[in-house]
């Protein structure tokens, strides 16, 4: 493990990367290049370089580098900020290298708001990407992620690849060459794509009810994931509560963390026009769905037509493992004799600082041993994308979360994002290790 430098420490990790000393960024908005970069003083001098959220930065641990460390990457925005360092190709890729996990700002001591300096960086890393592949992204998230039809679709090719044999047909197909290999890996993160089965428009509660709540049942976690959204459905119902799935579209959690703010923004308004028409909380089963549904209020906050609207709408949003555990099952669980661990979420446990509830519900099943997992608030290399655009990385990263929950001897871990499942699961698998990988609400499914 990467051990924690001294405080005095400039984020250099080679000679090359030598930046002159630290700048004060001395007004608001400075032109820097590709645009202007808001700066506010006071979040980069929040940072005073202690080295305390090191140990909890999977990219430092695994490159034991400053420059790929929040206090580092802090330091390089400064430089861009004030002028004295140009957005350049390898600053960029320092940035954009960031796994925007949050584990830094949960664990700084300093109160930095890590989160926001991100987000002002990424629109101007977006617009270095060379044309194509911003394209290409900008594609997905309108085109494709809001369409559940062409989803769908998608889903079923998919399916269809893998009953076919098609990552079998690419390894002997050398005429790819490279390609191939890096299609191949990106696949060995793609799970057993399920039958898909369309969600009920409502569900159907006997007796007296404890309440109506709308399921946001996601892009992504529908095709990839569609039982665990009917799961979802079974243990509400178990509450007595009555659950609508309405009209809906992508969370835009995709494009906003890609810098995309247009897109995230469009897909915001539509996700706010059809649930005004709605009652009662908005259950969302992918923890990086609720994360980004809670942010509506901050990410219209300018606009003077949507601010109140957006702020009332995330006021209404409860990620899955909240809902279950602010409500009563109407019977007892089975006994489940299993040892079982579990791995956090960021966008649980840091986007949301929602930590207790999990363990309550997993805590909640007699007979069920739940095993602490070592670093469990470390990402496990996901983060949306970044396993596509960074998959060595990722994949180094990964490494640790696996023998960490090999180390528990757990028979299951459990999680609650879609990205965590597919990351981890690919992990267990490529390590041989007979560990079931499960999202929680599968796992009390079972014993409810």
């Amino acid at each position: 493990m990467a051990t924690t430098s001294s405080p005095t420490d400039h984020p250099l990790d080679t000679a090359d990367d030598a930046l002159p000393s630290q700048p004060s960024c001395s007004t608001s908005l400075i032109n820097i290049g590709e645009g202007k970069l808001t700066c506010d003083q006071s979040l980069l001098d929040a940072c005073i370089h202690c080295g305390l959220c090191l140990p909890h930065c999977p990219t430092y641990l695994a490159t034991a580098k400053e420059t790929e460390s929040p206090r580092g990457r802090i330091y390089l925005i400064n430089l861009w900020a004030s002028g004295t360092q140009q957005l350049s190709n390898r600053l960029t890729e320092h940035l954009e290298s960031c796994l925007g996990c949050l584990g830094c700002q949960s664990a700084c001591p300093s109160g930095v708001q890590y989160e926001e300096l991100l987000s002002e960086s990424r629109p101007h890393l977006a617009k270095r990407r060379d044309r194509y592949s911003r394209r290409l992204l900008r594609f997905v998230c309108q085109k494709v992620l809001p369409d559940y039809k062409k989803l769908r679709s998608l889903g079923k090719m998919l399916r269809l690849w893998q009953i076919l044999g098609g990552p079998k047909l690419m390894v002997v197909a050398p005429w790819l060459g490279k390609l191939a290999a890096r299609l191949n890996r990106w696949h060995s993160f793609l799970p057993p794509v399920p039958k898909f089965s369309r969600l009920p428009r409502q569900s159907w509660v006997s007796g007296e009810k404890t309440g109506q709540v709308q399921l946001f049942s996601g892009c992504v976690m529908d095709i990839l994931y569609n039982h665990v959204n009917h799961a979802s459905i079974r243990m509400l119902t178990a509450q007595k509560r009555i659950v609508s799935v309405p009209e809906q579209t992508c969370c835009g959690a995709l494009a906003y963390h890609s810098g995309e703010i247009d897109i995230a923004q469009q897909l915001a308004k539509q996700n706010i026009e059809l649930f005004e028409q709605t009652t009662g909380a908005i259950v969302v089963t992918a923890s990086g769905c609720t994360a980004m549904l809670k942010q509506y209020g901050e990410l219209l906050a300018d606009d003077a037509e949507w601010a109140g609207r957006a702020k009332a709408f995330s006021q209404r949003v409860v990620d899955i493992v909240e809902a279950l555990d602010a409500g009563q099952f109407a019977k007892k669980p089975e006994q489940l004799a299993r040892k079982v661990t579990y791995h956090a979420s960021c966008h649980l446990a840091h986007a949301q600082g929602v930590r207790s509830a999990p363990e309550r519900l997993l805590r909640g099943i007699e007979g069920l041993s739940l095993i602490p997992l070592e670093n469990a608030e470390h990402c496990c290399g996901s983060a949306g994308i970044f396993n596509l655009t960074h998959t060595e990385l990722s994949e180094q990263i990964l490494k640790d979360k696996v023998r960490s929950i090999a180390d528990t001897g757990a028979e299951m871990v459990v999680t609650t994002n879609p990205g965590c499942l597919l990351q981890i699961s690919s992990g267990i698998r490529a390590a041989g290790l007979p560990v079931e990988v499960k999202h929680i609400v599968e796992l009390l499914d079972e014993v409810y």
